[in-house]
């Protein structure tokens, strides 16, 4: 029997909008995966943004924690060496005048400045504050081991941190003298303390 010819238009009309419909939906599929695979790549390139971000955060904060270590102990330090106690310039006067008489120098003059912050411009962290007491050191010496001798004792024996900010050494005419100087040093040093803010 043979089939209308209308019909057979009909059902092929019908298989080319399902072939129609299927490519499209086809189509749709692959675009919708692409879409969602670029989605994921960008996602995945965000997650490993982010991952470094972590990863440079936690090392950054690893080393401020180091950091924060190594200024506790430091704090410590000062504090079991005494150099976190107001400034005691009778006991530092004394200590000078010790070491003078064990070292046998020849001749030591100084001159102590009045306690001031060691830097004004910056803030006072923590309730804390370093302050700094100038001295003005001249000094007769045999040889420069008279110098650093005493500089080494003090730093040894004041509850102070004992900074050098110059010293200067000149030769001395030659004497006839058996034990006269042969130079002479001129020096400013910083008794710097820790101290706390009242």
């Amino acid at each position: 029997m043979n089939e209308n010819p209308a019909a057979r238009v009909r059902n092929l009309i019908g298989s080319l909008s399902f072939l129609l419909l299927s490519a499209l939906f086809s189509a749709f599929i692959v675009g919708a995966t692409i879409r969602a695979g670029k989605e994921a790549e960008r996602a995945l390139q965000q997650a490993k943004v982010q991952l470094a971000e972590s990863r440079n955060h936690l090392a950054r904060a690893q080393e401020d924690e180091k950091e924060i270590r190594a200024r506790i102990d430091r704090y410590r330090e000062l504090i079991e060496r005494g150099r976190t106690q107001p400034e005691r310039r009778l006991d530092w006067v004394e200590t000078l005048r010790s070491i003078k008489e064990k070292r046998r120098l020849l001749g030591m003059e100084y001159e102590i400045a009045p306690q001031r912050p060691l830097d004004p411009k910056r803030p006072v962290t923590g309730g804390y504050g370093f302050l700094v007491s100038p001295m003005k050191l001249e000094m007769q010496l045999l040889h420069e081991n008279d110098l650093l001798g005493l500089l080494a004792d003090l730093s040894a024996q004041v509850p102070a941190l004992i900074s050098v900010r110059q010293c200067t050494i000149e030769r001395l005419p030659p004497s006839p003298q058996p034990q006269a100087a042969q130079l002479k040093a001129s020096c400013e040093i910083d008794w710097i303390t820790l101290q706390e803010k009242l």
